[in-house]
């Protein structure tokens, strides 16, 4: 209910009537069941963060999740076998031009065959630059989403198996050995942010063990038990 200006001046004049009524002795002392009320409303202050809990993952490591997905090894077999078809589509196209490029050797320079034999073969050499870039824009493409659903598979499976085992950060490692005699493997572990991270709170194994199981589980095959097995319970976040 609105309360109008009018009932807030009366209220006024009676409250400066009561002060006048009690006196100056008795408004100079505190009321403290006046001030607990008020106090009383304050809201509370924020909430202590959660203690910083870290676990570790390997993704794209020689021993790392992605290796060891069989969705990934299935992926990559129908990504090889189109990247076949299409390279089979080309050279196709660029054994045909060959044998046309044969037929105008044969023919008068200058005369009507000759000419005609010239622009099949500048159809064909247009249509293998087209194919050859076609192919590389929609495989480039194909393999990007591929990499970007497989990544938001294991983010999903990390954050459950870190959530299962209370963690609140994982980082992104790789346990790839170095190697004096591979520069890029010292490069890449000099560049690592990561030095040291203790193995039992590396959640690599258990992502992996989950996400195998519950891919395998929906096409009807069975996952072989993880070497070493999951911690107990690790197969739970995969909702079977």
């Amino acid at each position: 209910m609105v309360v109008s200006s009018r009932t807030v001046a009366a209220l006024g004049l009676g409250l400066v009537g009561a002060a006048c009524l009690i006196g100056p002795s008795s408004a100079q002392q505190p009321d403290n069941s006046v001030r607990k009320t008020a106090t009383q409303g304050t809201p509370a202050g924020p909430k202590a963060p959660a203690p910083p809990v870290f676990g570790t993952i390997d993704i794209f490591g020689a021993s790392g999740v992605l290796k060891n997905y069989d969705k990934v090894k299935v992926q990559q077999k129908e990504f090889e076998g189109a990247v076949m078809a299409k390279r089979n589509e080309l050279v196709k196209l660029e054994a045909e031009a060959r044998e046309e490029a044969g037929k105008l050797a044969k023919y008068l320079p200058n005369g009507e065959d000759a000419k005609k034999s010239e622009n099949k073969l500048v159809q064909y050499k247009a249509q293998m630059e087209a194919g050859r870039e076609q192919a590389q824009r929609e495989f480039a493409v194909r393999e990007s989403e591929m990499l970007a659903a497989l990544y938001k598979e294991v983010q999903e499976m990390a954050t459950m198996m870190a959530q299962y085992r209370g963690m609140t950060y994982v980082m992104q490692v790789s346990n790839d050995p170095i190697s004096g005699s591979d520069p890029q493997s010292v490069m890449a572990s000099l560049s690592k942010t990561v030095v040291y991270a203790d193995p039992r709170n590396d959640i690599t194994k258990d992502v992996t063990y989950n996400l195998n199981r519950r891919y395998n589980a929906a096409r009807g095959v069975t996952t072989k038990p993880a070497a070493p097995a999951p911690a107990s319970g690790a197969a739970n976040p995969a909702g079977n």
